[in-house]
């Protein structure tokens, strides 16, 4: 066989691929950018149809123009395709850029009568944007509708909105999120009948009290299925009937009643279902190191731990579960004052090359040397979050950007004054030098505005050339906070090096004092950016630009600008 007929079969073989609208289908599905997505439309008919349908079934708004685009075209009787019928996820919420009391009742009314393959409903901010009548005029004609989410805390108002839910109208439900407090006598009424109309659900979540019997027994008798619950406290009887008749349960979040002791718990540990997620607030000093390690034996398929406001917790509670979870992949610790390095060097060694994910928030006994020890063992880290963990110097730092060479993630948040931009300089550096081009988000908030070393630091200079390189290294970067002090002086080179982010949605950044209109508008060429905070500087003119260009112009760049000055410790002088 020739080599000419080989290519020719294999060019006849890609073509009938991108001739096939099920694999078109798959395919444009994992395009994470709507602009490569809108670039393809002109192609032929069959990717317009294919694309129409992914771009319809989840609708975004992130300005109040570009809804009230979608609703013309939504409206319009001249149009190609049928939207309407395309449509699967609605999701009313006030963007920043949208504003509130945008969503008029005629708007809604029409698209609740057209839209009704929608399967997937959330509705945020009730108080003065949606009434539950408007809430309920969606959910009596969904019967298609699978799950639904709302933010409505006045228990009153959640009741009116759940009606139709509880009458039957949503039979194929099998998420609900509601909030409210629980606190009327209707509330468990409406509870039980919802299970009784929806058995399928099984993903439950509220802010409820469970205080007694009654709210833990119609769980366990209208959700049979239910799989994740949440809830905002349990007390003892409560959890004895929840842990006894949810036997399916692999999700369960909620709050440790003040009234429960270590002894208490321990009678129940032996009870919890093997779970693949748990989070679990305590308030008050107690610790449990009898129930953690009774409860931690049974859990070997548990891959998330989140704990809160744990600060009586010690090392004994925690080290059980690294050495019993044996699945764990995910930490998240929330005001947990009382671990050691203990505690984090046996995370490390225990759980080493299974951990993907840390969430360290308000940890003030996290230091150097247990994150050194992560950094040594957790080779597949990908996500670290460190939050006013206030005990953690430059060299741990440095370290984690050093051996954490997969890291997709990282957000680092400190307020005192061991914290400095130095840092955050050595940080980037080294993650410019070593990461293997997986980093996609990257935070790092410093509060404080005092500096010192504003020129004279060079070992790890902080100007345009590290963006650069920072980019080149990391060209999947998408967002970029850096609330901090930078060495870059000439605005041209800094937004110059910014515009090689290629693919950067998101930035936050001190633009120096210098930056004028012109390096704005070059800045708004980026094919991919949407968000831009500028982050104090001398901001005056970009400003005036700004609001200009943007009354002109819909759908730029949407920028904020942080009034504010750094000032040089000890002088009390702004830096200009």
């Amino acid at each position: 066989m020739s080599y000419s007929y080989q290519r020719l079969n294999k060019t006849k073989a890609a073509q009938s691929v991108l001739q096939t609208g099920e694999l078109l289908h798959l395919i444009f599905s994992e395009f994470e950018h709507q602009d490569d997505l809108f670039s393809c439309l002109l192609i032929n008919s069959l990717w317009a149809m294919t694309i129409v349908r992914i771009l319809w079934k989840d609708p975004e708004w992130k300005f109040y123009e570009s809804y009230k685009k979608w609703f013309r075209t939504l409206k319009s009787s001249n149009t190609t395709f049928d939207y309407a019928k395309m449509v699967q996820r609605l999701k009313f919420c006030p963007h920043p850029r949208c504003g509130k009391d945008k969503y008029n009742v005629n708007e809604l009314k029409h698209i609740a009568n057209h839209c009704t393959n929608v399967k997937h409903i959330e509705f945020y901010c009730l108080h003065g944007t949606f009434e539950p009548v408007h809430v309920a005029m969606f959910l009596k004609i969904l019967p298609g509708l699978t799950s639904f989410k709302t933010e409505a805390i006045w228990q009153h108002a959640l009741d009116s909105t759940l009606m139709p839910i509880a009458e039957g109208f949503c039979p194929k439900l099998t998420s609900l999120e509601i909030p409210g407090n629980g606190d009327t006598d209707k509330c468990a009424w409406i509870l039980q009948r919802i299970g009784e109309h929806c058995p399928r659900i099984n993903r439950l979540k509220t802010r409820w009290e469970i205080k007694g019997l009654k709210m833990a027994q119609i769980i366990v008798k209208s959700f049979p299925n239910i799989e994740e619950l949440t809830c905002r406290s349990v007390n003892y009887d409560g959890l004895r009937i929840l842990l006894s008749g949810c036997r399916k349960l692999k999700y369960f979040d909620f709050t440790f009643a003040t009234e429960l002791n270590d002894e208490m718990a321990v009678s129940i540990a032996h009870i919890f279902p093997q779970l693949e997620t748990f989070n679990l607030k305590i308030f008050g000093k107690n610790n449990f190191p009898q129930f953690i390690s009774s409860w931690s034996q049974n859990q070997t398929k548990l891959r998330e731990l989140h704990l809160s406001f744990g600060e009586g917790l010690s090392d004994e509670s925690f080290i059980p579960i690294t050495q019993n979870c044996t699945s764990l992949e995910a930490i998240t610790l929330w005001w947990c004052g009382g671990f050691t390095d203990a505690s984090f060097e046996a995370l490390a060694c225990n759980r080493n090359v299974a951990l993907k994910k840390l969430q360290f928030y308000h940890v003030k006994d996290l230091k150097d040397d247990g994150l050194i020890t992560i950094a040594d063992n957790c080779p597949k880290l990908q996500e670290l979050h460190l939050v006013h963990c206030e005990s953690l110097t430059q060299n741990s730092l440095v370290k984690v950007a050093r051996d954490c060479k997969n890291l997709v993630t990282v957000k680092a948040e400190f307020c005192s004054r061991r914290y400095n931009w130095q840092m955050t300089a050595a940080f980037l550096f080294t993650l410019a030098n070593r990461n293997r081009g997986t980093l996609e988000v990257l935070k790092f908030h410093d509060r404080n505005t005092c500096i010192t070393d504003t020129e004279s630091y060079d070992k790890y200079r902080f100007d345009g050339y590290l963006f650069e390189r920072l980019a080149k290294r990391c060209p999947k970067l998408k967002i970029l906070e850096l609330h901090t002090y930078h060495q870059e002086t000439s605005p041209t080179s800094l937004f110059r090096a910014l515009l090689k982010f290629k693919n950067l949605e998101s930035l936050t950044i001190y633009p120096g004092e210098d930056a004028r209109r012109q390096h704005l508008e070059k800045l708004q060429t980026h094919r991919r950016l949407k968000d831009v905070v500028f982050y104090l500087g001398n901001t005056e003119d970009m400003k005036a630009y700004y609001q200009e260009f943007s009354r002109k112009n819909r759908g730029c760049i949407a920028a904020q600008f942080w009034p504010g000055n750094f000032i040089t410790m000890g002088s009390h002088q702004k830096i200009i």
